[in-house]
């Protein structure tokens, strides 16, 4: 699809963010968050203070502020809430998510969180 480039904007608060040895596909923001080693495909949002680390986003994510995400794959159109934190409690994660033994948490196409 036709989308604009990828860009880092500053936040709320005016932090601009970090972006550390990852890979950004056409429309992705990172507004004030942090993305490191990583891969964003399009159309990806990581808000304010959020945190995503050894990780695959496909299309559509939406991480909101202070979010962290761990070696997670999360697949598309998936909105993470604000504050919340995968890739951290790997039982807590089962719980919800599939979990590979090496430890990567998969949260599947259009999840909704509860809450």
């Amino acid at each position: 699809g036709q989308n604009p480039p990828a860009r880092m904007v500053r936040g709320a608060n005016g932090y601009a963010g970090e972006f550390v040895d990852s890979l950004l596909s056409s429309g992705t923001v990172i507004c004030g968050g942090t993305v490191r080693h990583s891969i964003l495909f399009s159309q990806v949002r990581v808000d304010e203070n959020a945190v995503v680390d050894d990780s695959i986003l496909f299309d559509g994510v939406h991480v909101g502020a202070g979010a962290y995400l761990r070696r997670c794959i999360v697949d598309k159109n998936v909105q993470i809430p604000p504050g919340e934190r995968i890739g951290f409690d790997a039982t807590a994660d089962a719980d919800r998510f599939t979990v590979s033994e090496s430890g990567i948490t998969v949260v599947p196409k259009g999840y909704r969180f509860s809450g």
